[in-house]
C-alpha cells in the first residue's frame, strides 16, 4: 500500500542523507538543505517530507536530492 505521512516522516529523519557533490552527507540542519534546494522553495526538513508525500512539483529535485535509503533486512524473513 501507500506509505502514511508519519512512515514518511520517520523515513526522512531517521535514514535520511542528502546526496551532494556525489557524497552522501547526513541531513544534520536546515541550512543544508536551503543551500542546495532553496531555489524550489524548499528550505527545512518538513518541506521535503510535504514534497515527497504529496507528490509536488519539485518531487523530482527532492527525489534526486536524497541518497536512496538503507534498509535493514526484515525480522521474519520474505515468505
Amino acid at each position: 500500500g501507500y506509505p502514511n505521512l508519519k512512515t514518511v516522516k520517520q523515513m526522512v529523519y531517521k535514514r535520511g542523507f542528502a546526496k551532494i557533490n556525489r557524497q552522501r552527507i547526513p541531513i544534520t540542519d536546515n541550512g543544508l538543505i536551503e543551500e542546495n534546494l532553496g531555489k524550489h522553495d524548499i528550505i527545512c526538513v518538513e518541506d521535503l517530507v510535504h514534497e515527497i508525500y504529496t507528490c509536488g512539483p519539485h518531487f523530482k529535485e527532492v527525489s534526486s536530492f536524497f541518497w536512496p535509503f538503507k534498509l535493514s533486512n526484515p525480522n521474519g524473513g520474505v515468505k
